[in-house]
């Protein structure tokens, strides 16, 4: 039997955390059309991103309850064509994406993922940690839209390189930020074992 289909129901948390850029609402603050107990007061007429958005827990039937967004104040994204899945903590309670399940399951992706073309952050306003299996890095204040890359030497260290952010409308082009890269473009953040 296919699992029954998931609803925001009362959850509202997306509104609060993700920018959106038609409404110039910045991450972080409630979109002034959500209200508590009703949602959106635009549904319907609301913004093309705002209609394409789902979350994880929305879209992943076997997700524990645990991890909907409104008990565990995390929304987890996946954007990129699937090669970031970011854990937004709501900034009233910037430790929820350190709380079990969410850090446990941001750990096991990590793991899952680590050198094959995908990265697991977690988000506090514009505050980023890339995930790793080991341990969390601290990247400091980055616009989400920054191309990231890292690298892990034989010592157990991991180079965080962060690029400047991609202009609205451009794509993400891997041989451009690998080339920025070499250049030695951005910043980079070093995390010793």
């Amino acid at each position: 039997m296919p699992p029954i289909p998931r609803s925001c129901g009362s959850c509202g948390l997306c509104c609060k955390v993700m920018r959106i850029d038609e409404l110039d609402k910045p991450m972080g603050a409630w979109c002034n059309h959500f209200k508590a107990g009703a949602g959106c007061t635009v549904y319907g007429f609301h913004p093309q991103s705002c209609r394409n958005f789902q979350c994880l827990w929305l879209i992943s039937p076997t997700m524990p309850d645990a991890v909907r967004p409104d008990r565990s104040k995390v929304v987890l994204t996946i954007d990129d064509g699937g090669a970031r899945i970011i854990a937004r903590a709501d900034p009233a309670h910037p430790d929820a994406w350190r709380r079990e399940p969410i850090h446990g399951q941001l750990r096991r992706w990590a793991a899952d993922s680590w050198f094959k073309g995908r990265t697991i952050w977690a988000m506090v306003g514009t505050r980023m940690w890339l995930i790793a299996p080991d341990r969390d890095i601290d990247v400091g204040e980055t616009d989400e839209r920054c191309p990231t890359a890292y690298q892990q030497a034989p010592d157990g260290t991991i180079i965080v390189s962060v690029l400047p952010p991609l202009a609205e409308d451009e794509a993400y082009n891997p041989a451009a930020v690998q080339a920025a890269l070499d250049a030695g473009e951005g910043r980079r953040v070093v995390s010793r074992k």
